[in-house]
């Protein structure tokens, strides 16, 4: 069977099929954020954000001299902080 052999609602329906699976691959794409980005995901101001960064209270993935935050890293890390205090 090849493509030409499907009728217009087998097409329809596999192209449904295929942009299903594409938006799942794409919706389970981490963002980076930088520090703006990541004190309005966890509510805080970047100052605040900013002595955390510096007291090694959050994880950060460095990019030259670019700091970006997974925001599930963080958010899981700051969990488990406040589990354990």
């Amino acid at each position: 069977m090849t493509l030409s052999d499907l009728s217009p609602s087998d097409m329809e329906v596999l192209a449904n099929m295929v942009a299903d699976r594409v938006a799942d691959r794409m919706s389970n794409r981490r963002k980076l954020l930088n520090r703006n980005e990541l004190s309005e995901v966890i509510g805080v101001s970047v100052p605040k954000l900013d002595t955390m960064l510096r007291d090694g209270e959050l994880p950060v993935i460095r990019v030259g001299r670019k700091v970006l935050f997974d925001p599930h890293a963080v958010i899981a890390h700051l969990a488990n902080q406040s589990r354990g205090a």
